[in-house]
């Protein structure tokens, strides 16, 4: 496979999934439930699920491109979701009607290491093509 193809291969979800979540923090108010206890858990669920998705995503890129260990892979992926977790609160600040939260990068960072330790543990269950084919 070219260079080209792999780099669109492990990239082009990464950059769609960046531009999803940069999407999303410019609405004024995205609400699941018309308030109380159900929309702020719905919320933090997502902010948890997008950054967990997110920290999936990277892991092969960066294997592809760097050919570091697996966990100086996972560590890369991992902090490089929670930088992109504050650049986002960063953003909304800029964003009418929503405000930037240290308490969202901490879920968006919870969401980072859960999708870290789901990437570990699947590594070790792939079979030996796979984690091939994936350059991991």
């Amino acid at each position: 496979m070219s260079i080209l193809k792999k780099l669109i291969l492990y990239w082009l979800p990464v950059l769609i999934w960046l531009g999803l979540i940069f999407y999303l923090s410019s609405y004024h108010k995205l609400q699941a439930f018309p308030g109380g206890w159900r929309d702020f858990i719905s919320r933090k669920f997502a902010h948890f699920t997008e950054y967990a998705i997110l920290c999936l995503l990277f892991f092969p890129g960066f294997s592809f491109m760097t050919g570091f260990a697996k966990p100086r892979l996972l560590l890369l992926s991992f902090l490089l979701t929670v930088l992109y977790a504050l650049t986002d609160e960063f953003h909304q600040t800029f964003v009418s009607g929503r405000s930037g939260k240290i308490f969202d990068v901490g879920v968006d960072s919870l969401g980072a290491f859960f999708g870290l330790l789901f990437c570990w543990k699947i590594i070790l269950y792939l079979p030996e093509e796979i984690k091939k084919r994936l350059n991991i």
